[in-house]
C-alpha cells in the first residue's frame, strides 16, 4: 500500500520534486547495476537463438554426413509407371529388379441387395429390423479384425443400430436412401482385414459348407441360397415327406409343392458332388502321401528319408528358378548360377517353407506319371460305387448329412439376413448377374514376383530389400516390369550443396555477431527514458544495443575458429590426402566473407558457377572415395561442435556453446546487487522525508511561537 505523505505545508517548499531530484541523482549511480543485469540478459538471449541453430546443424545435418551411410541415396524407376512406381532407400541394391504384380491388395466391400417400403413408406436408418422382417431374437454376429459384436434384434432395434455394430468393430458401414441399399466395407486392405456378418442360425451355414457353397461360380451359389429361401417356407413336420419324394423323384401334388421338391433336390445334389470332390481329393491325397512319397525318396541316394527329402526340396527350388528364368521373371547375375541361386533361397527358408517346397516336389511327380492319376481314380470310383456312399451323404438318419441340417435349419425360428437384404457374410466372393442383389468384393492381398521370390502385402504399398513399391494394376500373362535402382549422383551432389549453404548461414550469422558495429553511447532505457521516446524508436535503440551484444564475444570467436578450422582439415583415402579444396569446396577471395564456402561449378552461385564442378565429377568418378573423405572432414566438424558444447561443471551445461551456467550465477549477483540497492533507495527516500518532515515540524513550532509572541506585546500595547 502506498504511503500518503502531506509535505510542505508550513515552509511552502515543494518537498516532493526536491526529492525526487535528489533520488534521480542516487537512483542513475544504481543503473549502471541494473543496465549490466539487462545486458546479461539480452547476451543470453542472443546466445539461446544462436545455440538452437548450431545445434540443428550438429544433429540434422552433420550427425548424417558425417556417416558414410547418410550420402546413400539411390534412384529407382519402373519401366511401367501406369502399373508401379518405385522409390529406393539407401540399402537398396543396384540393379536391374523384375516384377510381376499379380494381384492388387483389396477391401472388402459388400453392397447390399435393393430393399423396398415398409407399409408404404421409404425405409430410413429408423425403421426397425422388425419391420423389416426380422424375427425379433435374431442375433446378428459381426466380426472383423479378432472384434465380434453381437446385436440381438429387439422389437425397437432399428437399421441404425445394425450400421452402429458394423461401425463398433471398425468397418465402414451405411445405407442410402437413394439407392435402397447398405453399404459395408473394411477400412483396410488385405486378406486379414476381411468380415464376416452372420445370424445365429448356424445351421444355415453348415448347409452351404456341405453344398460346397464358397467353390461354386456365382450362378451356382445363386441357386443354393434361393433353395434355402424356399426351403425356409417349409414346416418340420412336412420336411421327411418332402425330402424323401426328391429322393425318390416323386413329383409334388402341385407347383407349390413341387417348387420346394425341386429345392431339396438341389441341394441334394450339389451335397453329393461336394462329397465326391472331397472323397476325390482324398484319394489322391492318400496316393501322393504313399506311393508317390515313397518313390520320391527312393529316387535320391541319401542314407535316409531326411537326406532325400533335403535334397528334393533342393531340386524343386531349382526347378522353380529354372521356370522362372524361361518364363522372363527371373534373370541371374553374371556371378550366379542356378544352382548357387537356389541353395541360397534354401537356406533362406524355415521349416513350414521347405515343408510347403516338398508338397510342391510331391506334386510334380504326381502329375508326371499318369498312373499316379489312375490309381486314385480307381480308388475313388471304388469308393463312389459303394451304395453307402450316397446313403451317408443324403441319408435321413445321418447326424451330419444334409438332412440333419435341414432339419436344424426349420427348427430354428430365427430370422436370417435377407430382411437386410443381405445374406450370410463369410468374406467369400458373392457376384450376381441380377442388379438388385447383394454383392461381395472379397478382402485381397496384393501379390508380386519381385526377383523370383513370391511376396505378399495387405497394402499396394511394399516395402521390401531398401525399395518401396507402389502398385496401380497387374501386369499382363507373361510381361513383367523391371525395376532399375541406381545411385542417384545428383541427390548427393544436393545433400551436400544444402549443407554447405546450411553452414555459410550459420558461419555468416556468427561473423556479423562478432564483428558487429559498436554500440557505444547505447545504454538500456530507464523508464523515464522510455516514457519520452515512441515505440519504434524504442525497438531500434534496443536493436542496436542487442545486435552487437555478442560483439568480440570471446567464445563465439573460439567457435568460429574451432570450425572454420575443422573445416579446413585433411583426410587420407587409399594413401591419398583429401581436404575440401580437393572437391572444388573453397572460400572466396574475398576476405570481406571471412571463410564462407563456395562450390566451383555450382549453378546457383553467380560468381564460380563457370568453375570445372569437381565435386560432381569426384562424385561421379570415384564416388566411394569422395564420400569416405567428405564423411571424414565432416566427421571432424562434429567432433569439434561436439566438444564445443560438452558440459562444463559450474561452467556450461551439455549441448550449449555459451556458459549458461556463468550466465545465471552472473544475473543472480546482479539481481541480489538491484534489490539491495533499492532497499538503500528506499531507506535514502525515507531518511529525506523524514529531515524535511522534522523541518517542516521545527518552523511550524518557531510560527506558533512568533504567533504567540506577537500576541503578547499586541496585548501590552493596549
Amino acid at each position: 500500500m502506498s504511503t500518503i505523505r502531506m509535505t510542505g505545508l508550513i515552509s511552502g517548499l515543494d518537498t516532493e520534486s526536491i526529492i525526487k531530484e535528489l533520488m534521480s541523482a542516487q537512483r542513475l549511480k544504481n543503473k549502471k547495476t541494473s543496465d549490466k543485469l539487462t545486458l546479461s540478459e539480452w547476451k543470453e538471449d542472443k546466445w539461446k537463438e544462436l545455440n538452437a541453430k548450431l545445434y540443428k546443424l550438429y544433429t540434422e545435418d552433420l550427425s548424417k554426413l558425417r556417416l558414410q551411410g547418410g550420402y546413400k541415396t539411390k534412384k529407382a524407376t519402373s519401366s511401367n509407371d501406369d502399373l508401379v512406381t518405385v522409390t529406393g532407400g539407401s540399402s537398396a541394391p543396384e540393379g536391374a529388379h523384375t516384377l510381376t504384380v499379380e494381384q492388387l491388395a483389396s477391401s472388402q466391400y459388400v453392397t447390399g441387395g435393393k430393399l423396398g417400403t415398409v407399409n408404404g413408406k421409404a425405409i430410413t436408418t429408423s425403421t426397425t429390423l422388425k419391420d423389416l422382417g426380422m424375427t425379433v431374437g435374431t442375433t446378428i454376429n459381426v466380426t472383423s479384425n479378432g472384434k465380434q459384436k453381437s446385436l440381438v434384434v429387439s422389437d425397437r432395434t432399428t437399421l441404425d443400430d445394425f450400421i452402429s455394430t458394423c461401425s463398433s468393430v471398425g468397418l465402414n458401414a451405411s445405407y442410402d436412401t437413394t439407392q435402397k441399399r447398405l453399404f459395408i466395407s473394411s477400412k483396410a486392405s488385405g486378406a486379414a482385414n476381411s468380415f464376416t456378418i452372420t445370424s445365429d442360425a448356424t445351421s444355415f451355414n453348415d448347409i452351404k459348407n456341405l453344398a460346397g457353397y464358397s467353390g461354386l461360380d456365382a450362378t451356382k451359389q445363386r441357386q443354393v441360397s434361393d433353395a434355402l429361401t424356399v426351403i425356409k417356407g417349409i414346416s418340420s413336420g412336412d420336411l421327411e415327406s418332402l425330402y424323401t419324394k426328391a429322393l425318390d423323384g416323386t413329383a409334388g401334388a402341385n407347383a407349390e409343392e413341387q417348387k420346394k421338391i425341386d429345392a431339396i433336390k438341389t441341394l441334394q445334389i450339389y451335397t453329393v458332388e461336394q462329397a465326391k470332390a472331397d472323397k476325390k481329393a482324398e484319394c489322391i491325397a492318400n496316393v501322393k502321401q504313399t506311393d508317390v512319397r515313397t518313390n520320391l525318396l527312393s529316387s535320391y541316394s541319401g542314407t535316409t528319408d531326411d537326406e532325400n527329402k533335403i535334397l528334393a526340396i533342393k531340386d524343386e527350388i531349382q526347378t522353380q528358378v529354372q521356370e522362372q528364368i524361361a518364363a522372363g521373371k527371373l534373370t541371374l547375375n553374371d556371378t550366379e548360377t542356378v544352382e548357387s541361386y537356389a541353395e541360397n533361397l534354401y537356406n533362406t527358408y524355415i521349416d513350414a517353407d521347405r515343408d510347403f517346397i516338398f508338397s510342391k516336389a510331391i506334386d510334380r511327380k504326381y502329375a508326371s506319371d499318369p498312373a499316379y492319376a489312375a490309381r486314385a481314380t480307381t480308388y475313388y470310383n471304388t469308393a463312389i460305387a459303394d451304395p453307402t456312399f450316397s446313403e451317408n451323404v443324403l441319408s435321413t438318419t445321418n447326424t451330419s448329412g444334409i438332412y440333419s441340417k435341414l432339419s436344424s435349419y426349420l427348427s430354428n425360428t430365427v430370422g436370417d439376413l435377407s430382411a437386410l437384404g443381405l445374406s450370410e457374410i463369410t468374406g467369400a466372393e458373392v457376384t450376381t448377374s441380377d442388379p438388385t442383389a447383394m454383392s461381395v468384393i472379397k478382402a485381397a492381398d496384393a501379390s508380386i514376383i519381385l526377383d523370383g521370390a513370391n511376396l505378399t502385402s495387405s497394402s499396394n504399398s511394399i516395402t521390401v530389400n531398401g525399395l518401396t513399391i507402389n502398385l496401380k494394376g497387374k501386369t499382363e500373362a507373361g510381361k513383367t516390369i523391371t525395376l532399375d535402382v541406381s545411385n542417384d549422383t545428383q541427390a548427393t551432389y544436393d545433400k551436400i550443396k544444402d549443407f554447405i549453404k546450411s553452414y555459410n548461414e550459420i558461419l555468416k550469422e556468427m561473423n556479423d555477431l562478432y564483428y558487429a558495429g559498436s554500440s557505444r553511447g547505447y545504454d538500456p532505457l530507464s523508464d523515464d527514458e522510455k516514457e519520452a521516446m515512441t515505440d519504434d524508436q524504442i525497438a531500434k535503440w534496443e536493436t542496436k544495443i542487442k545486435d552487437s551484444i555478442l560483439r568480440r564475444d570471446s567464445t563465439l570467436g573460439s567457435v568460429i575458429d574451432s570450425m572454420k578450422i575443422a573445416m579446413m582439415s585433411s583426410v587420407s583415402v587409399d594413401g591419398k590426402k583429401y581436404s575440401l579444396s580437393s572437391f572444388g569446396i573453397q572460400t572466396s577471395t574475398d576476405y570481406t566473407e571471412k571463410g564462407l564456402l563456395h562450390i566451383y561449378g555450382n549453378k546457383e552461385d553467380s560468381t564460380y558457377s563457370d568453375k570445372d564442378d569437381k565435386l560432381m565429377k569426384a562424385l561421379t568418378e570415384n564416388p566411394d572415395a569422395t564420400i569416405e573423405a567428405l564423411a571424414g572432414i565432416f566427421g571432424e566438424l562434429y567432433d569439434t561442435m561436439n566438444d564445443k558444447m560438452s558440459s562444463i561443471p559450474n561452467v556450461r551445461s551439455i549441448y550449449k556453446f555459451y556458459n549458461d551456467k556463468l550466465m545465471d550465477n552472473e544475473q543472480t549477483e546482479y539481481k541480489k546487487k538491484v534489490a539491495a540497492l533499492e532497499d538503500k533507495l528506499s531507506e535514502m527516500e525515507n531518511k529525506y522525508y523524514k529531515q524535511f518532515s522534522a523541518m517542516e515540524t521545527a518552523l511550524a513550532k518557531m510560527q506558533s511561537q512568533s504567533s504567540s509572541l506577537a500576541g503578547l506585546l499586541g496585548t501590552s500595547n493596549k
